[in-house]
C-alpha cells in the first residue's frame, strides 16, 4: 500500500508539472504543466523496466512546447522540483527517460544540476 501511495503521489505531483493545456504563445510555467507526464510514473519508480509508449509520447508533446531556451529552464526547473519532492523516486529513472523515449533533452533531474546554463 506504501508504494502505492507513494506511486500516487508521484503522479500528482509530476503531473502538476507537465500538462499539455499551454495556450500558445505563452511561455511555460510549472502551473501550465501538468497530468500528462503522469504516464512516466511507473518507470520513474521502478515499477516497470522501460517507459511506456504513453510516457514517450507525453515527453515527445511537452518538448515540442518548449520552443525556446526560458521554456527548457522552466521544464528543467519543475522537473527538479516534482523529482526532489518525490520519496524514493529513482532520478536515474527520470534522466534515462528522455533519451529512452528518443528525445533530444540536455537537462537532468539532479538537484545539483543549473537549469540556467542550458540554451
Amino acid at each position: 500500500m506504501a508504494k502505492f501511495s507513494r506511486i500516487a503521489y508521484f503522479m500528482v505531483v509530476f503531473g502538476m508539472v507537465v500538462n499539455l493545456m499551454v495556450e500558445r504563445g505563452e511561455a511555460l510555467s510549472c502551473g501550465d504543466l501538468g497530468a500528462s507526464i503522469s504516464q512516466c510514473s511507473s518507470y520513474a519508480t521502478g515499477a516497470v523496466g522501460n517507459p511506456s509508449d504513453g510516457c514517450c509520447n507525453a515527453v515527445k508533446g511537452v518538448y515540442a512546447l518548449a520552443k525556446t531556451s526560458a521554456d527548457r529552464k522552466v521544464l528543467c526547473n519543475c522537473l527538479k522540483q516534482s523529482s526532489s519532492a518525490v520519496p524514493n523516486i529513482q532520478l536515474s529513472n527520470v534522466a534515462a527517460i528522455p533519451q529512452k523515449c528518443g528525445v533530444p533533452v540536455s537537462f537532468s533531474p539532479d538537484p545539483n544540476f543549473n537549469c540556467n546554463s542550458i540554451n
